[in-house]
């Protein structure tokens, strides 16, 4: 297998972890996290370097770390590490992700107090049993039943990415039979929503049962959940609720498939003044079904322009689109360029020029490289001299043209006084700066809000970046006064983010709702680390449509020297 430095410092700072569970000797657990963060910031070749034995002359790596990365690189589970796995019961290794919860205090809650999954450890909080434990308080046991509480909705839901991949490859899967006519996407995944319960589908079908039983060579644990309803789970654990309509039915099931609650009950106070019922097996008026050969003639019948998927949320939208006032959505078409990039120059994996050479392929106009500022060492943050050879190489590749214009930007840690991490001496040479929070999450709102209002203040600042520092089913954001937050971009001319990252999409959609309320513009990012990752961005389209968002509405889709300029003058 391909040996990626993400991956490898990842397995190596797990095995760290699980070891200092373990209470084993601390040189050797200081010795796996200190090779974690070697490999982690290490230039060149991994995979050769391990095959070379080069690495072993790098200062960090040793003989035992050397060799959880030779099986890494052979495709095989590092057996120290299955070891390890295989003495700490399951339910220790998930305390390790509660936030708050370092190995030490894990194997306090393991050894001492005898909590061996997160159903004890809660319980044991609710019996006020940490309070006397050496590490922990009352303040601390408070703390860790609120990340418990959100760890238990975290598991039920998925992130929108991975659901998309899974309801595209049932999609493919159900379409190549041929008792199966047409097979579409509904639900929060076809919604685009930020986390998603279960992938929904409308299968058209003239016979049921024959479909039924395809759905079982697809799915395990098939079985019919009522009538044209039916339920599984893929191979990679995702439920499945899959609605069997035949062809005369389709168009209404897939709008009631796919609608919120919200807009199915705005739908049918609609329907009841018309004298009109949208049900699973058609739109009927009294008893006559309608034709509706598509979704378009459902919404005509109740007199609406058709409502994109994104759209069917809260209700308001069902008034829009009888006003004709729905707005006309930003499309990846619309997109010209992206600004809160990285690149090898912090924590990126691709060069300046490669991950510019890849914004080409994908048609933009012009692209940010906005590496980490230099308080940000756990990810190489860039120094006043690294900036400025940035910038020549930057200025080289802008000289060869090519249709693409690379923009010399910084994502700048905001300190936690509300200064911008910005090294002496490049202000006037930066023209942009993407400033984010990326520590003390835990003042208080009142400090927090105060800190980034300075932040956006600062005339360098052009774009918030992930303005609640989420992590979708992992972190909740930091208390914050959004409302006071958005108020000082607007006032300050500042764009704020839609980190498409799909473990971020940050500002969530409700929010930059509100900020285009107010007049501000957004910056659709997709905080690449990779070339991959710049396809991020259509998880953060998502969430701009669902926002009502339109093209001129996104710094993405204007003139970036005019927006760049507007900057300035505030």
């Amino acid at each position: 297998m391909a040996l990626d430095r993400k991956t490898s410092a990842r397995v190596l700072r797990e095995i760290s972890r699980l070891l200092e569970v373990q209470n084993d000797n601390v040189h050797r657990v200081r010795a796996f996290a200190n090779a974690s963060r070697v490999v982690e910031r290490l230039e060149g070749d991994l995979e050769a370097m391990v095959e070379s034995s080069e690495l072993l002359s790098v200062k960090g790596i040793g003989k035992g770390t050397f060799a959880v990365l030779e099986e890494l690189a052979a495709g095989r589970k590092p057996k120290v590490l299955e070891d390890l796995e295989n003495e700490t019961p399951v339910g220790v290794r998930a305390m390790l992700e509660i936030p708050g919860l370092g190995p030490k205090k894990v194997r306090v809650l393991w050894q001492d107090l005898g909590a061996v999954n997160l159903g004890e450890l809660e319980y044991a909080c609710r019996e006020n049993r940490l309070v006397e434990l050496p590490g922990f308080g009352a303040r601390t046991q408070e703390r860790l039943l609120e990340s418990i509480r959100f760890a238990r909705h975290a598991n039920e839901r998925r992130l929108m990415n991975e659901a998309w991949t899974a309801a595209t490859a049932l999609e493919i899967a159900l379409e190549e039979h041929p008792e199966v006519d047409r097979v579409v996407i509904a639900g929060e995944v076809r919604r685009f929503c930020e986390t998603v319960d279960a992938v929904e589908m409308v299968v058209v079908a003239e016979d049921e049962d024959a479909a039924g039983a395809i759905l079982g060579t697809h799915l395990s644990d098939v079985e019919r959940s009522g009538p044209g309803r039916w339920i599984g789970v893929t191979g990679n654990g995702f439920a499945v609720r899959v609605h069997v309509v035949a062809p005369p039915a389709a168009s209404a099931a897939l709008v009631r498939a796919t609608g919120s609650d919200d807009h199915l009950n705005a739908l049918s106070r609609r329907a009841s003044t018309l004298g009109l019922e949208l049900c699973d097996d058609g739109l009927w008026q009294d008893d006559k079904r309608l034709e509706c050969p598509d979704e378009e003639a459902v919404y005509r019948a109740f007199g609406c322009r058709w409502v994109p998927p994104e759209l069917r949320e809260d209700g308001t939208e069902v008034a829009w689109a009888a006003a004709g006032a729905l707005p006309e959505l930003v499309t990846t078409e619309d997109v010209l360029g992206v600004l809160h990039n990285h690149t090898t120059d912090s924590d990126g994996v691709a060069t300046v020029g490669e991950m510019a050479a890849a914004a080409r392929v994908r048609g933009w106009s012009f692209f940010g490289v906005a590496d980490h500022s230099p308080v940000a060492v756990y990810a190489n943050g860039v120094t006043a001299d690294r900036l400025h050879d940035q910038w020549r190489r930057i200025d080289e590749l802008n000289r060869d043209g090519g249709g693409l214009r690379i923009v010399k930007g910084l994502e700048a840690d905001v300190l936690t006084d509300g200064t911008l991490d910005i090294p002496s001496g490049c202000e006037d040479g930066l023209e942009y700066v993407v400033a984010s929070v990326h520590s003390a999450f835990r003042l208080s709102q009142e400090r927090q809000t105060e800190r980034i209002i300075s932040a956006v203040a600062h005339p360098a600042c052009s774009v918030l970046g992930h303005p609640t520092g989420r992590l979708l089913l992992a972190r909740p954001g930091y208390a914050v006064d959004l409302e006071r937050v958005l108020q000082a971009c607007l006032e300050h001319g500042v764009a704020v983010e839609i980190n498409a990252s799909p473990y971020r999409l940050d500002l969530g959609w409700r929010w930059a709702r509100r900020a285009l309320t107010l007049g501000l513009k957004l910056a659709v990012d997709p905080d690449a680390h990779s070339i991959e990752g710049l396809d991020d961005v259509r998880w953060g389209l998502a969430v701009a449509r669902k926002a009502g968002a339109t093209a001129s509405d996104l710094v993405n889709c204007g003139d970036i020297d005019e927006f760049l300029e507007s900057r300035r003058r505030c």
